[in-house]
């Protein structure tokens, strides 16, 4: 069901959580890298079912999935950069919506941070790289590559729970009661959505699927250009924080890279 964007209490912070894979990037970095250099994509599959079915816990299936692997690193990110392609609204929110108001943007992420971190730095650059903060599971990948090692974030089954995630945000930032803001797009992101404020959910995948099944509050897009409208209409309707960028920050910019 659409979400009433804009009826929430004026001036608050806000603070925007998203999703990498299949989010900020149209694919899934783990499954690019399972179905070329690990279990493949027959056994890739078979394991996404298993979990979306409760045959298999998140925790288990992936645990398989990132120990298939056998890929140097910089190979592996080789392969990633020629089949990734960036949601096409991403870039011009990030810099012209969110660094430019100054809102904290966080990757929320079951993915893993050398990975994840990678990416962006190559993405957006090295200087914005660093302002994005990236909560996420972390992995232990051998010289040779013939070891991946992951190393999840919470002792649970969900490996990272975004859910737990966002609560210890709220309670770090308790005195200014930041409005949350999380994008995502799938089974990893349910928890997460639970603790929005405001949620998007891309449009015809399982997140939105699920909020429509369980009748939580939603607004549904189809690029991050989307979510910028929307937004926008909430920062000017109730005055949510926002500032230009500081002389320092703008000072950090550089050209963007066409894309991974």
């Amino acid at each position: 069901m659409p979400q009433p964007i804009a009826s929430f209490s004026p001036n608050r912070p806000i603070a925007i959580f998203s999703d990498f894979d299949g989010t900020i990037f149209l694919q899934d970095t783990g499954h690019i890298l399972f179905d070329h250099y690990g279990c493949g994509p027959e056994r890739r599959e078979f394991l996404d079912e298993s979990i979306s079915t409760g045959e298999n816990t998140f925790r288990k299936a992936s645990l398989e999935l990132w120990q298939s692997l056998s890929v140097p690193l910089d190979t592996a990110f080789t392969t990633l950069k020629e089949h990734l392609v960036v949601d096409p609204g991403f870039h011009d929110f990030l810099n012209n919506f969110a660094f430019h108001r100054r809102i904290p943007f966080v990757v929320i992420s079951a993915g893993l941070r050398p990975l994840l971190r990678r990416v962006l730095d190559e993405s957006v650059g090295e200087a914005k790289s660093r302002l994005i903060e990236i909560v996420s599971n972390d992995g232990v990948i051998s010289a040779d590559g013939a070891n991946w090692t992951p190393i999840w974030l919470h002792d649970t089954e969900l490996t990272h729970d975004k859910a737990r995630s966002i609560r210890e945000y709220r309670v770090r930032h308790a005195k200014t009661d930041p409005l949350i803001v999380f994008i995502g797009d799938g089974v990893s992101d349910l928890a997460g959505a639970s603790q929005a404020d405001v949620l998007f959910a891309r449009r015809g995948l399982k997140l939105e699927q699920y909020c429509i099944k369980n009748g939580i509050p939603y607004t549904p897009y189809d690029s991050f250009t989307d979510i910028r409208r929307e937004l926008e209409v909430l920062v000017v309707t109730n005055q949510f924080h926002g500032a230009a960028q500081t002389s320092a920050e703008a000072a950090a910019d550089q050209p963007l890279k066409s894309m991974l």
